[in-house]
């Protein structure tokens, strides 16, 4: 018997599952971070290492029995592909693996199939796309200093700087002042510049949720905050539609902390999608990313299994 393991390598957590090949789930686990820009590769090679050993550790393993599909930041390039696949040798892996991006197993696991289009925002954004044809086709992600529109970072540094502008009076008042101010224990919006320069993008991303409760209390610069990135993420996708070629209707899934968990938002953004395109389905995740590995996995390397 074959079996795959899926793993789904994060900057703040690892996920790892590994099934037979007819995709019974023999075990699971979680560990720490293991995106080797955000904690370095020695601690993403002991990180990999206990997800893997741990996994092989419930079957009869032996290299040629085993697939595996590591999803990660990164991964689409070449350079990041070679440290990877080191660290991989380095453990002793089987050399039947895929190494591929977060955003590939992300969409194969919320659409289920290896066709359509994922849209994330999460700390960062991007736009990624699989057409009929097995092309792909991606807008957006470009990182927080050059790109990242409709991120939880932009929404946040937009809130942010809305703050400062109505602190000089370059814009009306504003209820993020005050939000922004009690969140961080602040007295004075100056006070914003030494916080900003002393915490990371990470800090700052997660204060977007300040312009969704500011969206709650009828504030006029939130409602256009979350407007204009939501067109920033419409134009990202529109990007992707037009590059690619489907057959037929097109799947796109929503997916990162703010369409999950912030509803105003996605239904936003749905409404949006909806206007402007045609022969489309806007859905949530039906799987995670790990199903969407071992079904990456499972295409590859075993399609006569049974």
């Amino acid at each position: 018997m074959k079996y795959i393991i899926g793993i789904d390598g994060g900057g703040t957590k690892t996920i790892g599952r590994i099934t037979t090949s007819n995709g019974e789930v023999i075990h699971k686990m979680k560990s720490g971070p293991s995106n080797y820009h955000v904690v370095g590769v020695d601690n993403t090679y002991q990180v990999l290492k206990e997800i893997i050993t741990t996994l092989t550790s419930q079957i009869d393993y032996t290299p040629d029995n085993l697939v595996i599909c590591i999803g990660m930041a990164g991964l689409g390039r070449e350079d990041d592909k070679k440290v990877v696949n080191e660290i991989c040798n380095n453990i002793g892996t089987t050399t039947q693996r895929i190494l591929t991006h977060d955003a590939h197993i992300a969409l194969v696991g919320g659409i289920g199939k290896s066709e359509g289009i994922i849209v994330i925002s999460g700390t960062g954004s991007i736009v990624y796309g699989i057409d009929s044809h097995g092309s792909e086709i991606r807008a957006g992600g470009w990182g927080y200093l050059i790109g990242d529109e409709g991120s939880g970072y932009d929404i946040a540094i937009k809130g942010l700087q809305a703050v400062a502008k109505a602190a000089d009076y370059r814009q009306p008042k504003t209820i993020l002042t005050e939000l922004f101010l009690n969140k961080l224990n602040l007295d004075d919006p100056k006070q914003l510049i030494n916080w900003v320069h002393a915490v990371g993008r990470h800090e700052i991303a997660n204060l977007s949720t300040i312009v969704f409760e500011g969206i709650d209390n009828d504030d006029k610069t939130a409602i256009q905050i979350i407007d204009s990135v939501t067109d920033e993420l419409v134009c990202a996708i529109i990007s992707v539609v037009n590059q690619a070629t489907f057959n037929d209707s097109i799947d796109i899934v929503l997916n990162g902390g703010n369409l999950v968990h912030q509803s105003l938002f996605s239904n936003k953004l749905k409404e949006k999608i909806y206007d402007k395109l045609k022969n489309i389905s806007v859905m949530f995740p039906k799987n995670d990313p790990v199903y969407g590995a071992i079904m990456i996995a499972k295409s590859c390397f075993l399609k006569d299994t049974k």
